[in-house]
């Protein structure tokens, strides 16, 4: 047996160190307003894009490889009486294309070398799906500095070069013909918003089925890495990107 995604997030709403604080700061910044179309890849179980539309009125349509996670993001925008402006579908985000073009596209701690190949195609793809001066609501981990020591690398199980730094990625941003609105780096309060749903879970894991604590002690051990590691030599980054002009 093993430890499922589902079985790690059961308790967790927002699946990336990203507070309520953060994401409606975003959504100011992204000049999210009544009747514009945002796109949520990656939507997992829904609360960011639903806390949008809730605040700011945003239509919603939001995309995941996980089943169970659309099923719950549709029965919660359901219960919050807001059917009529999210809707969440089951697709592979690697297969996933759309002819319409969006206000907003929102990419919350997506593996874009895994889906797109890479930072650099994926940032030209969601420019594909962003009306023209649309906004790109974009979260990814960043180095704080650089070189990253060896055992920094091993214990994050990553390479140096998965990640860039904050100017790296304003000099990626400008290529590729974005503006940067503003930038957030997660907080105290975002990292432990986020983490401590994951030891809920996991020490339920321990109690309920004792013949993966091994597995579930390693999952822990590995969050208590990163939550030590951030703000140190990493921390996750969430960017509000205007479109600049057309490439």
């Amino acid at each position: 047996m093993q430890i499922t995604f589902e079985q790690i997030f059961k308790h967790s709403d927002i699946l990336n160190p990203l507070s309520p604080t953060t994401l409606l700061s975003a959504g100011k910044v992204g000049q999210m307003t009544p009747g514009k179309s945002l796109l949520d890849l990656g939507s997992g179980k829904g609360y960011p894009s639903l806390l949008w539309a809730s605040a700011f009125g945003v239509r919603v349509k939001g995309v995941d490889f996980n089943q169970t996670f659309v099923d719950y993001a549709n029965s919660r925008a359901k219960l919050l009486n807001l059917s009529n402006k999210a809707e969440y579908l089951h697709q592979d985000l690697k297969d996933f294309a759309t002819a319409s073009r969006y206000d907003i596209v929102a990419a919350l701690g997506l593996d874009l070398n895994g889906i797109y190949g890479g930072r650099v195609k994926a940032l030209q793809r969601f420019r594909t799906m962003l009306k023209s001066g649309g906004v790109l609501i974009l979260a990814e981990p960043i180095w704080l500095r650089k070189p990253v020591p060896s055992d920094v690398l091993e214990a994050l199980r990553i390479k140096e070069d998965d990640f860039v730094t904050v100017p790296q990625m304003r000099k990626l941003i400008r290529q590729l013909g974005f503006e940067e609105r503003k930038h957030f780096i997660s907080s105290k309060e975002d990292w432990d918003l986020y983490v401590r749903p994951l030891y809920i879970s996991l020490q339920e894991i321990i109690a309920e089925e004792p013949e993966l604590t091994k597995e579930a002690q390693r999952f822990i051990h590995g969050f208590e890495t990163e939550y030590d590691a951030a703000g140190k030599f990493w921390n996750m980054a969430l960017w509000a990107l205007k479109q600049a002009q057309e490439i």
